[in-house]
């Protein structure tokens, strides 16, 4: 037991060193607003055109600043908030790299819209891009914000 009682000051010193190391700050919290993004919609239908193509997308209302949902493959689909994990902007599709790529028109920063919306080169955050969940069934593409 006395060996026990001589490890705790030295685990807890581990657990306070650990912590210190990890730190406070902001970035790493990606402390982006979200909303209710929940809804059902049929992609293929004349209402959303640019969800028929590959790479294709569209704007929808929901979330904080509203989502755009793109379409990765035949049967797969991303829905990111359009809201910048640094500044809170308003995230739009980058044309210059042929709908690959959400930059912020406020920070600059730019996020790869495959591979889960992580932030490209000389973005001011590190934190990736909020996505909802999306389930396609075929026919109908739910989105969830949970």
């Amino acid at each position: 037991m006395a060996t026990a009682s001589r490890l705790t000051p030295v685990i807890m010193s581990l657990l306070l060193a650990a912590s210190a190391l990890c730190g406070c700050d902001k970035e790493h919290y990606c402390d982006v607003p979200i909303g209710d993004a929940t809804c059902q919609i049929d992609p293929n239908s004349p209402l959303y055109p640019g969800l028929n193509t590959m790479t294709g997308y569209e704007y929808l209302i929901g979330g904080y600043q509203g989502l755009v949902v793109i379409r990765t493959g035949w049967n797969e689909f991303m829905a990111y908030e359009c809201t910048c994990p640094h500044d809170h902007g308003r995230l739009e599709m980058d044309k210059e790299y042929g709908n690959l790529v959400l930059r912020c028109p406020q920070c600059g920063s730019g996020f790869s819209t495959f591979g889960d919306g992580f932030p490209l080169d000389g973005s001011l955050t590190s934190c990736p891009l909020y996505h909802y969940n999306t389930f396609y069934d075929g026919a109908i593409l739910y989105i969830s914000t949970y």
